[in-house]
């Protein structure tokens, strides 16, 4: 399903945590040929900082642009020796190191255009310019050059979150995130610790990552921020969440615990059953009993039709909210429900990633499948943002775009690696898995679906 928007607003944090590379980063003892894509207001700054800057070893070869008015001028001295299609015969031509796409709000189709350009097996490096708000503020330096990165290729434009927003909505509130050391837990976390919220609570079975999350968040500057506060537990364990909630007055409840993983429940149902359902009921009464004022679930399109176990609890838990939203109007209770996020643990893209890296061949359960994608960072603002805008009782649906089939995204993946797809590395198709969908639906019903007031958001009017 496509829940395009007019006139969509950025909503997505910048990615500042991503892999960066400063000219530093280069070999010191070399000169590194670079050919920017995009002679626009970035590729004029790059140019400009790489002129300024004492003694640095990056020389730029020259721009590509589509812009027929910028052919064969120069820019800061440097020319535009072509449209992107020309970057092979440039490359021929010229020594070129590495490319460089200082076009941050074009996203994933250009990076994919390009990639698909540069001969085989030269495997020139691709690097991007992640933030678009550095180019509107004019901060654009080398140190925010990064390596690509796989929400770089699902052709969605990048974009910033309203963080002003979610930061004013959540100023003096207490939230408690379960499951909050996981993908999408850990970056709500993460965004509520850039916020004016008072507190953040944590809870999660996953020690390791309960400690990791304190490491990271632990070398940040604690002044001004949230009070964070960790605690290893499990939602099944109704005891042990009422001995958290005790210990703090917590406002609003993100609930992210769930088991997730389709083929792994299906083996495993009673315990997908206990804690995508069981928990998710202990924490909706939990919300009754201490008056929590706001109940957020996170679900997942797998709850539409659901042909899984892992669909059918996180149904069941969607429904549970929708009957405490009408019996309980002191609180107020929502679910919102999205497609697959990259770099998830468990998820197909670090499998992929892990293939190629290793010249294995890359494993697709069936080459006709799609999926819905969208980047954790940019998932966790909307869920954010919905929180902010729902009524009680609804389910609300995230703008995932278009589906992307999978067969696709392994090709780009293994292009950007500077390999060939069925050359280098094998694609096999190895069989659909016990409750996998070829397609995915984000709604019963695309006719019962309205636009919120907010881009990217939308609710879902369902029985």
């Amino acid at each position: 399903m496509n829940l395009k928007t007019k006139n969509s607003k950025n909503n997505t944090r910048k990615d500042g945590e991503k892999k960066t590379l400063s000219a530093d980063d280069m070999d010191r003892g070399k000169k590194n040929n670079v050919l920017i894509v995009g002679a626009g207001d970035a590729g004029r700054k790059i140019i400009k900082q790489i002129k300024n800057e004492i003694g640095t070893n990056i020389i730029p070869v020259g721009f590509v642009d589509d812009d027929e008015k910028k052919q064969g001028k120069e820019i800061d001295g440097v020319r535009v020796l072509g449209r992107i299609d020309d970057i092979p015969r440039i490359i021929k031509k010229s020594k070129v190191d590495q490319i460089l796409i200082s076009m941050p709000s074009v996203g994933g189709t250009l990076v994919t255009r390009v990639a698909q350009l540069l001969p085989v097996p030269m495997n020139i490096p691709i690097k991007v310019l992640p933030s678009i708000s550095s180019v509107i503020l004019g901060d654009v330096h080398f140190s925010q050059v990064r390596d690509l990165d796989p929400s770089d290729l699902i052709g969605r434009p990048l974009v910033r979150s309203d963080q002003e927003l979610i930061s004013k909505k959540a100023k003096g509130k207490n939230f408690l995130i379960t499951g909050g050391a996981g993908s999408i837990g850990s970056e709500i976390v993460r965004q509520l610790y850039d916020s004016e919220a008072k507190s953040v609570t944590v809870v999660d079975s996953w020690e390791e990552g309960i400690f990791n999350l304190l490491e990271e968040l632990g070398s940040k500057n604690h002044h001004g921020r949230p009070k964070l506060k960790t605690f290893i537990g499990n939602i099944r364990d109704k005891k042990r969440i009422e001995e958290i909630l005790k210990l703090s007055h917590i406002d609003v409840i993100i609930h992210a615990a769930a088991y997730k993983h389709v083929p792994l429940m299906e083996d495993n149902q009673g315990e997908a059953h206990k804690t995508n359902y069981l928990g998710t009921k202990n924490m909706l009464s939990l919300t009754v009993k201490y008056g929590i004022k706001d109940f957020v679930l996170i679900s997942t399109d797998k709850a539409v039709n659901p042909s899984c176990v892992m669909g059918e609890t996180k149904r069941a838990a969607e429904l549970l909210v929708r009957a405490y939203a009408r019996k309980n109007l002191k609180s107020r209770f929502c679910a919102v429900r999205f497609g697959n996020v990259l770099n998830s643990s468990g998820s197909i893209v670090p499998k992929f990633l892990k293939q190629i890296r290793s010249r294995s061949a890359v494993t697709i359960t069936d080459l006709e499948m799609t999926r819905y994608f969208m980047s954790i960072p940019e998932a966790v603002s909307l869920v954010l943002s919905s929180w902010i805008i729902s009524k009680n009782g609804q389910i609300l649906l995230l703008d995932m775009g278009e589906p992307i089939k999978i067969l696709d995204l392994a090709i780009n993946l293994i292009r950007v690696h500077g390999l060939e797809p069925h050359v280098d590395i094998v694609i096999k198709e190895i069989g659909i898995r016990p409750g996998e969908k070829i397609h995915e639906q984000l709604a019963y019903d695309k006719n019962a679906v309205k636009r919120s007031f907010l881009d990217r958001i939308f609710i879902a009017e369902e029985l």
